[in-house]
């Protein structure tokens, strides 16, 4: 990020940190296992990066995409504040986790030179070892790290892909 060779999207990360705080409460209410690691992980490194993209070092290209993610995933936040259910609060955090995650996946489709592969990677693979740590095989515990499995994969298959098929048309 710092020499610009990724450019996150700021408003992604910034709702990934507040989400991430909803989430691991909500897991601590519900009986956290360990699989509640990966998500205090993931929950600071998105608010480190929401810092770094604010402070200028994100991308700054913002359409109605964007602002319609941030409206609907303060949305399912609100609607997360109603209950007093952990698994529906949990839900509705990957429901506002889900919007906004929106705006990435559509960035690393047109841009995917504006993200890090790699990184997208490490977090899938950190999210598959999280599901097959945890002792608790419940509702709780399990959705925050699938959901994170399948949207990182997306990510890092667009990513990687991506700029393969950017390298590919670059030789020819």
């Amino acid at each position: 990020m710092i020499q610009g060779n990724t450019r996150p999207n700021a408003i992604s990360f910034m709702l990934w940190g507040l989400l991430g705080v909803i989430a691991i409460a909500a897991q601590i209410s519900a009986g956290a296992s360990w699989s509640i690691i990966l998500l205090i992980t993931i929950t600071c490194n998105s608010l480190l990066i929401a810092f770094l993209a604010l402070w200028g070092y994100g991308y700054k290209k913002y359409t109605l995409l964007d602002w319609t993610c941030l409206a609907l995933a303060i949305l399912a936040i609100t609607l997360w504040q109603i209950t007093s259910q952990p698994v529906i609060a949990i839900a509705f955090s990957t429901l506002g986790d889900f919007f906004a995650a929106l705006p990435t996946i559509v960035k690393s489709y047109k841009d995917p030179g504006s993200e890090l592969a790699l990184g997208w990677c490490l977090v899938m693979t950190a999210s598959l070892l999280s599901i097959l740590s945890t002792r608790i095989w419940n509702a709780a515990n399990l959705i925050s790290p699938v959901y994170t499995f399948l949207e990182t994969a997306l990510v890092t298959c667009l990513v990687f892909f991506g700029q393969r098929s950017l390298r590919n048309h670059a030789m020819k």
